[in-house]
């Protein structure tokens, strides 16, 4: 049955516990993710509480959601998220040095031109449409049987590796037959790329994951303002 999103938050709503309870454990890669892009760090459910905070708020989310208006879900969700998470870090003795307060001269508010100010407007929007962006972009690594939540892992930790593997991600996008058979069958072409590239087989069967993920980023369109945030230009395949 398909997933009608706006009538079981109503159904939630009105009291519904295990509709709720379904709605929160559907949800729950989207609160990961939420949290992580903004606390800007990759979050464990086991050891950050900044996802507990998350939880709590998007239960909060549902309660308070308008059903009959025209705002997504996600979209007011993020932001309840976001501000539940900005009362947590301000609560926290951590982050007092990081936040502006109250007796702050208000001269430091002054100094910000109108150009600043609606960057800082741009930059806060695309906040929100990066939930949208990485929901697509886990959709899109499912198909090829690759969990988002556990990309850190397969992320290479020495320089040299990293750079070996965003090479053969190069090299795969830039021949179409490599990208074809990528695409069609959903695995990379391993013995093409051996040869395409001079690497072993185990360096590519190992670096699978990041290859693909890497890959994706740059060859399906919609994901393209993600690509900002990769620090390799697929042209040169430089770090930049």
């Amino acid at each position: 049955m398909p997933f009608r999103l706006k009538h079981h938050i109503l159904q939630a709503q009105q009291g519904n516990k295990n509709i709720r309870e379904h709605l929160i454990a559907k949800h729950k890669k989207y609160i990961l993710q939420t949290c992580s892009s903004i606390c800007n760090r990759y979050l464990t459910w086991e050891n950050d509480e900044e996802l507990s905070i998350g939880l709590l708020a998007f239960n909060e989310s549902i309660d308070a959601y308008d059903t009959a208006g025209k705002t997504r879900f996600t979209t007011f969700s993020y932001s309840v998220i976001k501000k539940r998470l900005i009362d947590y870090f301000r609560s926290q003795e951590k982050y007092h040095n990081e936040l502006l307060t109250a007796s702050a001269d208000t001269q430091e508010f002054e100094v910000l031109n109108n150009k600043e100010a609606i960057e800082t407007y741009q930059e806060n929007i695309s906040l929100e449409n990066l939930t949208i962006l990485i929901e697509r972009y886990r959709i899109k690594l499912d198909e090829y049987d690759i969990d988002i939540n556990n990309l850190p892992e397969h992320s290479p930790k020495h320089r040299d590796t990293r750079e070996t593997l965003q090479n053969v991600s190069r090299i795969l996008i830039n021949d179409p037959d490599l990208l074809n058979h990528l695409i069609r069958y959903k695995q990379l072409p391993i013995k093409q790329l051996m040869v395409a590239t001079g690497q072993s087989r185990k360096v590519l069967e190992k670096g699978r994951k990041y290859i693909i993920a890497i890959s994706i980023i740059f060859i399906v369109p919609e994901l393209a303002p993600l690509r900002k945030f990769s620090k390799f230009n697929i042209d040169r395949g430089e770090l930049i």
